[in-house]
């Protein structure tokens, strides 16, 4: 057991402390830098594979966070290589995927790396790493560089730096007597630290250099401008063709003529919502067909009492049968494995039918403009990130893949709760999950454009991009003018939900003596119309007695039928969740800079 534990922790003490199967040897840099801050590298690196590989990946950044990019381009290696790019890096692998290699292997690779302009008014600079710290998970025995420019520098004007990313540690170097050549050697560089150097020169010392990201401004401009007339056109469409005229209705105390509660909630919300559900229980338990037991929370039994007349509306019938479809007496958990989430479907159609044709709600070409206006929202939501994306096509994906998302998601979003927006506004709740979306979206574009602009512009054109999106895509939702029927329907509807909300005491005190169960055969229709809680409290110390078809808890009364949308809506949720999801609920000048502040990178890794 002891000999054991001795030849574990030998091989233990022995095994390499760095994650990569290589050991660098040897990794000489060599650099040749014209007046354009265009430079001419040549690397060769001796590798000791200590595990058998098939060889390594030599990855060269050419894109950063800040906005900067380089152009590589004129690439030789010292045998055949496969080259592949990312949105911030080139790789370069070296071996084959037939054979391994163990012990010492020898590469070569040689490019242009063309940094252009640096930016600064004052002053030029080349800052650059020599080796990018992080990006090497093996030891480096021995490192050595040259980098020669195109004319004399000061010494005092030169620093290296070695170690962790940000160490300002300075590290001895040489100056050719020409002054334009410097170089350094280094041993035993650990897995993960870097060399960098830094050269600060006057101004006009690349006096031809051309920043390469120059071109991304104009991209970046577009897509702001893009993102604005987008909006800029929807607002004015649904400003000029999308708006209903304002209705002043005159109070009416009758209910809408012909109009069931859920067809009253339906115009005047433009969905079937579990609130008119609720309310058309409350409505056929007032005229005989259901009585309801009541015994608290979301404990409810709607007993059928008969059958609805043949002549009821399809719609009517449809929701009668969805209830009452399996059997004469059932509660919301018998409702919740009968099929009732499907049946709402089929109710929900029956509905919107009943509200078409000669009596459709709204103007024909209204309708044909929404569907216009929302089918071409799809060409600016494809265009626009193909114009961020100008500078480096091959991450065109990344920014078309959330735009249309996007687009997908707020385009179901808008048409189903555009309606009630229009009515109460964009209440944070229904608004909370599809922002959520929407900000993990900018997140994910910001990403994938930071390598062009730098994270701040590439969140800037992605923010503004789809928050147009967003706002388009919900005002085109919005396009909706009434027809003349409609007109006509939403007159007598707001009239009588005035009635509803602004009733006078001498006046219910008045029908109340004349009718004593007025306040059940007005309940269905305030429930409809979000007003129930209104109702009730327009009945405070006013006798009603209690209905013969609500069985109730001793106390509840009309307060407890006053309740029952609350909690019918905890309970209908339960049910239509598990099948549609709910759809229809209302619901560094002057320093020596530091490692790894300089441009370039990546790292080498093995296969």
């Amino acid at each position: 057991m002891k000999r054991t534990m001795v030849l574990v922790l030998a091989i233990i003490a022995v095994l390499p402390l760095w994650a990569e199967s290589f050991i660098v040897d040897d990794y000489s840099m060599t650099i040749s830098i014209d007046s354009s801050r265009s430079m001419m590298i040549r690397e060769d690196m001796a590798l000791d594979y200590t595990v058998p590989s098939h060889g390594f990946f030599r990855d060269i950044q050419y894109a950063f966070r800040d906005g900067t990019r380089a152009d590589v381009d004129d690439m030789r290696a010292s045998e055949e290589a496969v080259v592949s790019r990312d949105s911030s890096m080139i790789s370069v692998r070296f071996g084959s995927p037939d054979e391994t290699v163990l012990g010492r292997k020898e590469y070569s690779l040689a490019y242009r790396y063309s940094l252009g302009a640096d930016g600064y008014d004052d002053y030029d600079e080349l800052y650059f790493n020599i080796v990018a710290p992080d990006a090497w998970d093996a030891p480096m025995r021995r490192v050595s560089f040259s980098v020669t420019f195109p004319y004399p520098l000061g010494k005092d004007r030169i620093w290296v730096t070695s170690g962790a990313y940000g160490s300002r540690a300075l590290q001895p170097f040489s100056l050719s007597p020409d002054g334009r050549t410097v170089s350094g050697s280094f041993r035993d560089l650990p897995p993960g630290e870097g060399i960098t150097l830094r050269a600060e020169m006057d101004e006009g010392y690349f006096d031809t250099a051309v920043r390469p990201s120059d071109y991304t401004a104009p991209a970046f401009m577009l897509s702001l401008s893009a993102s604005i007339v987008m909006l800029a056109v929807s607002a004015a469409v649904w400003y000029a063709k999308g708006r209903s005229g304002r209705i002043i209705a005159p109070v009416r105390f009758d209910p809408p003529e012909g109009l069931s509660p859920m067809d009253a909630g339906y115009a005047y919300d433009g969905r079937l919502s579990d609130s008119d559900a609720a309310a058309m229980l409350i409505w056929w338990a007032d005229r005989g067909y259901v009585s309801i037991q009541d015994s608290g929370g979301d404990d409810f039994v709607f007993t059928r009492l008969r059958q609805l007349p043949p002549d009821a509306p399809e719609a009517e019938a449809a929701l009668f049968s969805a209830f009452f479809r399996s059997s004469g007496s059932v509660s919301p958990d018998t409702l919740r494995v009968n099929g009732f989430a499907s049946a709402m479907q089929r109710v929900r159609k029956a509905e919107a039918d009943a509200f078409s044709g000669e009596k459709s709600l709204s103007d024909p070409g209204a309708v044909r403009l929404r569907k216009r206006m929302l089918g071409i929202l799809i060409i600016p939501a494809a265009i626009i990130p193909v114009l961020l994306c100008l500078p480096m096509p091959e991450i065109t994906a990344f920014a078309l893949v959330p735009a249309f998302m996007a687009y997908l998601m707020l385009r179901s979003f808008s048409l189903q709760n555009a309606k009630a927006i229009a009515l109460s506004g964009l209440r944070p709740s229904m608004a909370a999950g599809p922002l959520l979306f929407l900000l993990f979206l900018v997140f994910f574009m910001s990403a994938a454009l930071s390598g062009t602009y730098g994270m701040a512009r590439a969140a800037i054109a992605s923010s503004l991009f789809l928050l147009s999106l967003a706002l388009s895509v919900l005002l085109s939702s919005l396009i909706d003018r009434r027809s003349r029927y409609g007109d006509s329907v939403m007159m007598q509807v707001l009239g009588y939900r005035e009635f509803i909300d602004k009733v006078e005491r001498d006046r219910i005190e008045k029908l109340s003596k004349e009718d004593p169960e007025f306040f059940y055969h007005v309940l269905s229709y305030a429930m409809a119309l979000g007003l129930e809680r209104e109702w009730t409290e327009a009945f405070r110390g006013i006798t009603v007695p209690p209905a013969s078809w609500y069985d109730c808890s001793p106390g509840s009364g009309i307060y407890g039928l006053s309740s029952f949308p609350h909690r019918w809506h905890h309970a209908y949720s339960s049910i239509i969740a598990p099948r549609s999801g709910g759809s229809g609920m209302r619901t560094s000048r002057g320093s020596s800079g530091f490692t790894g502040g300089g441009y370039s990178g990546g790292g080498g890794r093995s296969w």
